[in-house]
């Protein structure tokens, strides 16, 4: 039978204690070899450069440099390592800022070791893998983005132009003057707005422009 070569893995963490444990439980796995520990990003790419290694778990919070800044100079010099990485973090944003960086897969450090095992095994195999929790956030986010995009309230032209200008503190009798049309007309256009946006008053569809990327 034809032996296969065990997968060389690095684990990164600022804690010891983190690494001894996920040393201890992958010893035992005939395909694995762990070749390398580091504390930091800067260690991390220290010891790349002189041992080969197909896949790094990488924790994300660490000292001189982080799992993110890591994960991005990793991809940018070394393309074909793999990337597993293995956090307490789990939100949205941040978990998608990683996707960004081209990350293989993504665990939470309460997973169980089957889950780390396919995780690793997924990964190696060309195949993305994310924690079930973490799939399932990043699908309720994505469908609160696209309720939030369709529930979006459609501003005319007018209407944009009259928002800016009253972020910019005109007022209604002045941006009449300034558009060519009546003080009444302003107001009209200023209580649709409002209502449309669904705010309480003017300082709340400023807030909302703001957000909105309506004004800078």
């Amino acid at each position: 039978m034809k032996e296969t070569t065990p997968i060389k893995i690095i684990i990164t963490d600022d804690h010891d204690v983190i690494i001894d444990g996920l040393m201890a439980l992958l010893s035992t796995e005939n395909d694995i070899q762990i070749v390398g520990r580091a504390n930091n990003g800067k260690q991390l790419l220290d010891i790349i450069k002189n041992k080969p290694v197909d896949l790094i778990i990488l924790d994300i919070e660490m000292p001189e440099m982080n799992g993110v800044e890591a994960a991005e100079k990793i991809k940018e010099k070394f393309p074909e390592l793999k990337i597993l990485v293995l956090t307490m973090y789990n939100t949205p944003d941040f978990i998608a800022n990683l996707l960004r960086h081209g990350i293989d897969g993504y665990i939470l450090k309460n997973s169980r070791k089957k889950e780390l095992l396919q995780a690793i095994r997924s990964v190696m195999m060309g195949r993305s893998f994310y924690a079930p929790e973490v799939t399932e956030m990043m699908m309720d986010s994505f469908r609160q983005e696209k309720y939030n995009k369709k529930n979006t309230p459609v501003l005319t032209p007018r209407e944009k132009e009259i928002i800016r200008l009253i972020t910019e503190e005109y007022t209604s009798r002045e941006i009449g003057e300034k558009l060519f049309i009546s003080f009444h007309t302003v107001e009209r256009h200023r209580k649709n707005i409002i209502a449309k946006l669904g705010v309480k008053n003017v300082a709340g569809l400023v807030k909302y422009a703001i957000r909105n990327g309506l004004v800078k």
